[in-house]
Protein backbone atom coordinates (compact mmCIF):
# COMPACT_ATOMS: atom_id res chain seq x y z
CA UNK A 1 0.00 0.00 0.00
CA UNK A 2 1.07 3.84 -0.87
CA UNK A 3 2.48 5.91 1.97
CA UNK A 4 -0.55 8.81 1.46
CA UNK A 5 1.02 11.18 3.98
CA UNK A 6 1.35 11.57 7.82
CA UNK A 7 -1.69 14.01 8.05
CA UNK A 8 -3.95 11.57 7.08
CA UNK A 9 -2.70 9.15 8.76
CA UNK A 10 -2.85 11.28 12.05
CA UNK A 11 -6.36 12.28 11.12
CA UNK A 12 -7.30 8.92 10.83
CA UNK A 13 -5.84 7.75 14.24
CA UNK A 14 -7.56 10.53 16.30
CA UNK A 15 -10.41 9.03 14.41
CA UNK A 16 -10.41 6.13 16.07
CA UNK A 17 -8.19 4.12 13.65
CA UNK A 18 -5.51 3.08 15.51
CA UNK A 19 -4.23 0.94 13.00
CA UNK A 20 -3.34 3.80 10.74
CA UNK A 21 -0.19 4.38 13.36
CA UNK A 22 1.66 1.44 12.09
CA UNK A 23 1.93 3.46 9.04
CA UNK A 24 3.48 6.36 10.68
CA UNK A 25 6.25 3.90 12.39
CA UNK A 26 6.90 2.42 8.80
CA UNK A 27 7.79 5.78 7.50
CA UNK A 28 9.62 6.77 10.13
CA UNK A 29 11.36 4.26 12.06
CA UNK A 30 14.28 3.76 10.44
CA UNK A 31 15.64 7.62 10.73
CA UNK A 32 14.36 7.54 14.31
CA UNK A 33 16.68 4.38 14.83
CA UNK A 34 19.32 6.33 13.04
CA UNK A 35 19.21 9.38 15.47
CA UNK A 36 18.62 7.60 18.51
CA UNK A 37 21.40 4.86 17.86
CA UNK A 38 23.61 8.33 16.96
CA UNK A 39 23.07 9.71 20.05
CA UNK A 40 22.91 6.32 22.55
CA UNK A 41 25.65 4.25 20.47
CA UNK A 42 23.59 0.89 21.67
CA UNK A 43 21.57 -1.01 19.15
CA UNK A 44 19.54 -2.34 22.06
CA UNK A 45 19.03 1.05 23.83
CA UNK A 46 18.65 3.09 20.80
CA UNK A 47 16.03 -0.12 19.82
CA UNK A 48 14.18 1.22 23.26
CA UNK A 49 14.39 4.69 22.85
CA UNK A 50 12.29 4.53 19.46
CA UNK A 51 9.68 2.36 21.23
CA UNK A 52 9.35 4.82 23.80
CA UNK A 53 9.48 7.66 21.41
CA UNK A 54 6.47 6.11 19.49
CA UNK A 55 4.51 5.69 22.22
CA UNK A 56 5.34 9.09 23.42
CA UNK A 57 4.33 10.32 19.97
CA UNK A 58 0.84 7.97 20.11
CA UNK A 59 -0.36 9.33 23.28
CA UNK A 60 0.42 13.17 22.63
CA UNK A 61 -0.65 13.15 19.01
CA UNK A 62 -3.43 15.04 19.70
CA UNK A 63 -1.07 17.62 20.97
CA UNK A 64 0.17 17.55 17.50
CA UNK A 65 -0.45 21.32 16.30
CA UNK A 66 0.37 20.70 12.68
CA UNK A 67 2.47 23.90 12.66
CA UNK A 68 5.58 21.86 11.77
CA UNK A 69 5.84 18.52 9.75
CA UNK A 70 5.32 15.46 11.49
CA UNK A 71 8.77 13.93 11.38
CA UNK A 72 10.05 17.54 12.69
CA UNK A 73 7.83 16.94 16.00
CA UNK A 74 8.61 13.17 16.15
CA UNK A 75 12.43 13.40 15.67
CA UNK A 76 12.26 16.00 18.38
CA UNK A 77 10.55 13.23 20.93
CA UNK A 78 13.14 10.65 19.64
CA UNK A 79 16.34 13.24 20.18
CA UNK A 80 14.92 14.41 23.90
CA UNK A 81 14.42 10.69 25.08
CA UNK A 82 18.03 10.02 23.12
CA UNK A 83 19.41 12.61 25.15
CA UNK A 84 17.71 11.70 28.41
CA UNK A 85 18.51 8.19 28.74
CA UNK A 86 22.09 8.91 27.89
CA UNK A 87 21.56 11.24 31.00
CA UNK A 88 20.08 8.78 33.03
CA UNK A 89 22.52 5.72 31.87
CA UNK A 90 25.52 8.42 33.22
CA UNK A 91 27.80 6.85 30.06
CA UNK A 92 31.47 6.99 31.00
CA UNK A 93 33.32 8.99 28.68
CA UNK A 94 35.56 7.07 26.02
CA UNK A 95 39.48 7.41 26.07
CA UNK A 96 42.02 7.21 23.30
CA UNK A 97 42.53 3.79 24.89
CA UNK A 98 39.39 2.54 23.82
CA UNK A 99 40.08 3.18 20.20
CA UNK A 100 41.39 -0.14 19.39
CA UNK A 101 44.71 -0.86 18.50
CA UNK A 102 44.04 -3.04 15.41
CA UNK A 103 42.24 -0.22 13.81
CA UNK A 104 45.09 1.60 13.92
CA UNK A 105 47.46 -0.77 12.27
CA UNK A 106 44.80 -2.39 10.27
CA UNK A 107 45.77 -0.11 6.59
CA UNK A 108 47.34 -2.59 4.48
CA UNK A 109 45.74 -5.64 5.73
CA UNK A 110 42.51 -5.24 3.42
CA UNK A 111 43.08 -6.25 -0.43
CA UNK A 112 43.03 -2.83 -1.21
CA UNK A 113 44.64 0.13 0.49
CA UNK A 114 41.92 2.82 -0.63
CA UNK A 115 39.04 0.25 1.16
CA UNK A 116 41.07 0.20 4.17
CA UNK A 117 42.01 3.83 4.46
CA UNK A 118 38.13 4.44 3.50
CA UNK A 119 37.31 2.16 6.60
CA UNK A 120 39.56 3.33 8.81
CA UNK A 121 38.18 7.02 8.78
CA UNK A 122 34.77 5.82 8.96
CA UNK A 123 36.30 3.79 12.24
CA UNK A 124 37.65 7.46 13.40
CA UNK A 125 34.72 9.66 12.65
CA UNK A 126 32.95 7.07 14.64
CA UNK A 127 35.15 7.05 17.28
CA UNK A 128 35.35 10.81 17.61
CA UNK A 129 31.30 11.05 17.17
CA UNK A 130 31.28 8.78 20.47
CA UNK A 131 33.45 11.30 22.34
CA UNK A 132 31.73 14.25 22.28
CA UNK A 133 28.35 15.14 24.64
CA UNK A 134 25.03 13.60 23.58
CA UNK A 135 23.54 16.32 22.59
CA UNK A 136 26.62 17.22 20.26
CA UNK A 137 25.79 13.86 18.65
CA UNK A 138 22.49 14.23 18.20
CA UNK A 139 23.16 17.68 16.30
CA UNK A 140 25.88 15.98 14.03
CA UNK A 141 23.73 13.14 13.29
CA UNK A 142 20.47 15.62 12.58
CA UNK A 143 22.69 17.73 10.22
CA UNK A 144 25.53 15.07 8.46
CA UNK A 145 23.12 11.83 8.76
CA UNK A 146 19.16 13.13 8.58
CA UNK A 147 20.37 15.87 6.32
CA UNK A 148 18.62 18.71 8.41
CA UNK A 149 18.89 22.09 7.57
CA UNK A 150 19.77 24.59 10.37
CA UNK A 151 16.18 25.60 10.86
CA UNK A 152 14.81 22.39 11.10
CA UNK A 153 17.62 21.11 13.54
CA UNK A 154 16.55 24.52 16.00
CA UNK A 155 12.97 23.50 15.96
CA UNK A 156 13.86 19.56 16.42
CA UNK A 157 15.93 20.58 19.18
CA UNK A 158 14.50 23.59 20.81
CA UNK A 159 17.85 25.92 20.56
CA UNK A 160 18.16 29.00 18.39
CA UNK A 161 19.62 28.82 14.81
CA UNK A 162 22.81 30.76 15.93
CA UNK A 163 23.36 28.42 19.12
CA UNK A 164 22.61 24.90 16.82
CA UNK A 165 25.41 27.32 14.63
CA UNK A 166 27.60 27.59 17.68
CA UNK A 167 27.15 24.55 19.08
CA UNK A 168 27.94 22.55 15.42
CA UNK A 169 30.64 24.01 15.18
CA UNK A 170 32.13 23.25 18.49
CA UNK A 171 31.45 19.44 18.32
CA UNK A 172 32.87 19.52 15.02
CA UNK A 173 36.08 21.11 16.52
CA UNK A 174 35.91 18.63 19.24
CA UNK A 175 35.83 16.06 17.11
CA UNK A 176 38.86 17.09 15.23
CA UNK A 177 40.78 17.38 18.31
CA UNK A 178 39.81 13.63 18.66
CA UNK A 179 40.84 12.96 15.79
CA UNK A 180 44.16 14.63 15.24
CA UNK A 181 44.86 12.88 18.79
CA UNK A 182 44.77 9.56 17.56
CA UNK A 183 46.47 10.07 14.53
CA UNK A 184 49.41 11.47 16.47
CA UNK A 185 48.88 8.58 18.94
CA UNK A 186 49.14 6.65 15.53
CA UNK A 187 52.29 8.04 14.58
CA UNK A 188 53.91 7.68 17.87
CA UNK A 189 52.76 3.97 17.46
CA UNK A 190 54.52 3.08 14.37
CA UNK A 191 57.91 4.62 15.61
Amino acid sequence: MDYKGDILYIEQVLAGKINAFSFIVDRHKDKAYNLAFRICGNHEEAEEIVQDSFLKAYKSLGGFKMKSSFATWLYRIVYNTAISRVRIKNKGILSLEDFPADAIDFIGSNPSEEEAEKEYRSSLLSFALQKISEEERGLISLYYYEDMCIEEISEVTGVSKSNVKVRMFRARQKMLEIIEKVEKNKLIYHE
